[in-house]
């Protein structure tokens, strides 16, 4: 009896250690500012004994390793490994497994490929915001009050994802914020703390991505805190998932190889392009979770993530950096669209330094503007626009998106009319849109060459194009002046 018992014991460690959620991010940084590897991350139920990634060119003969970290930010609610793979060679394919050697627990064999470092090389990436976990059909609303919808879904979103990956037309995700909605898991189970059983769920739900290229995140109002029922009358939940803990535990992004901090702001280079992670959410003048998270409960702190200043200096100090290493395109991204970030001081750095797209969430719809410096120029074809172009690529689905999904075209109909509303309460920017739909979508930008940018909007239901943009720049030399 002993023994069996004995035994069944050592079956619930053993499974307790068992890696899931794996994910990627880029990590480390060359002497030309591209990745120099790659970040892994997993969580275990149980603390291992150690962090490890075996990794090599054959899936049959992982004969590197490299040690990594432990967080954990909850008691009772797991752990969360990230180690850091570096040195790798570019636009290679990797093999790899985590796990804990001290206690023989290892995932099975994945594989990713390492970032391109050619100026001249093709590269493309899923970029969006605001993407749900599941749908209504899986995880039925209780309440819907204050934004929340009866009907609503990201599986079409997650599917269009997926079918990207195993076309291979993308190279990585990037999501602009408000990522799987756990502060709103409540309103499936109003009486439950659901907060982290949520986010395991959405990162297992994504892992098949994940765990095979990079998936790149920024800060959403939704990553600032719990504040459900629970999370309010029980002052350790509250205050143990306050100020972005779950988010800057969970993810690794490259902030300590570009100067950044936690995963907040950070920058890193993939092909032609320089690419700058905005923080939209704090640490400049008129944040809205400056002092308190998305609910704004007095005892719910945030911010402060650096000294006063910090935040702008290092993104002025980035820029420039990019500008006078020549880099040919800068595209930034961030949670909040411009109109949310007037006095922030973001908008007029990246007037000064050219910036050439910025990227959004947070409205739950699509909606892209004209040149920044040329308002009047409505097109999809620009030959070196005047100013930034902002898209926002919210519509992917979520429990505060009504469900709408785009008609099923003809072969070769555009049969998605523009949905511009001049009183829109999610406008986000005072000029008319060139196009704006409310319908389920995904962004795809996809570098042609090292002069040419194409962006897509995709239909998430049918995978038809909504709207696209090209964007060609000579070879003139850039009016900013280092």
């Amino acid at each position: 009896m002993v023994w069996q018992i004995s035994f069944l014991c050592f079956l619930a460690v053993s499974a307790h250690l068992e890696p899931e959620q794996i994910h990627l991010a880029f990590a480390g940084q060359d002497a030309s500012g591209y990745p120099s590897g790659m970040t892994v991350s997993w969580f275990t139920r149980s603390e291992p004994k150690d962090s490890t990634v075996q990794y090599g060119v054959s899936a049959s003969q992982l004969d590197q390793s490299t040690t990594g970290h432990v967080k954990h930010y909850m008691a009772n609610e797991g752990f969360h490994s990230h180690a850091e793979i570096l040195g790798l060679k570019p636009s290679t394919k990797y093999f790899y497994r985590v796990g804990s050697a001290h206690d023989s627990k290892w995932s099975e064999v994945f594989s990713f490929t390492s970032a391109s470092r050619d100026a001249e090389g093709r590269i493309s990436l899923a970029i969006f915001g605001d993407m749900g976990y599941e749908s209504s059909e899986e995880r039925p609303m209780v309440i819907t009050l204050h934004g929340l919808e009866k009907k609503w879904s990201a599986k079409e979103s997650r599917e269009t994802l997926e079918k990207w990956k195993d076309e291979k037309s993308i190279d990585f995700i990037w999501h602009l914020g408000d990522i799987g909605y756990m502060d709103d898991s409540y309103a499936h189970s109003p009486v439950r703390f659901t907060y982290e059983t949520a986010y395991n769920g959405y990162m297992n739900w994504l892992q098949n991505l994940t765990s095979s290229m990079a998936y790149m995140v920024t800060a959403g109002n939704h990553e600032s805190e719990c504040h459900s029922p629970v999370c309010v009358v029980d002052p350790f939940l509250g205050r143990a998932l306050m100020n972005f803990t779950a988010y800057n535990h969970r993810w690794h992004m490259p902030s300590r190889s570009s100067a950044g901090r936690a995963n907040m702001w950070y920058s890193f280079n993939v092909g032609p392009i320089h690419f700058v992670a905005l923080n939209t959410e704090t640490d400049f003048p008129g944040a809205e979770e400056s002092k308190t998270g998305d609910g704004h409960i007095s005892w719910l702190k945030a911010g402060h993530f650096g000294a006063e200043g910090e935040y702008l200096r290092w993104l002025e100090a980035d820029l420039k950096a990019a500008r006078a290493a020549g880099k040919k395109w800068i595209v930034a991204g961030g949670h909040r669209p411009l109109m949310r970030l007037k006095h922030s001081g973001m908008i007029e750095l990246l007037e000064k330094y050219e910036v050439d797209f910025y990227f959004a969430g947070h409205a739950h719809r699509y909606w892209r503007d004209p040149p920044s410096g040329d308002i009047n120029a409505s097109s999809s074809f620009y030959k070196d626009p005047k100013g930034y172009i902002q898209i926002v690529s919210g519509g992917a689905g979520c429990d505060e998106m009504a469900y709408k999904v785009a008609p099923q075209c003809s072969a070769g109909e555009a049969c998605v009319p523009s949905e511009h509303k001049a009183d829109d309460p999610e406008r986000t920017s005072e000029l008319n849109p060139v196009y704006a739909t409310d319908v389920l979508s995904m962004g795809r930008l996809n570098v042609v060459n090292s002069t040419t940018m194409h962006f897509e909007l995709v239909d998430s239901k049918h995978g038809q194009i909504l709207d696209q943009i090209w964007v060609t720049k000579t070879a003139k030399v850039s009016t900013y002046l280092v």
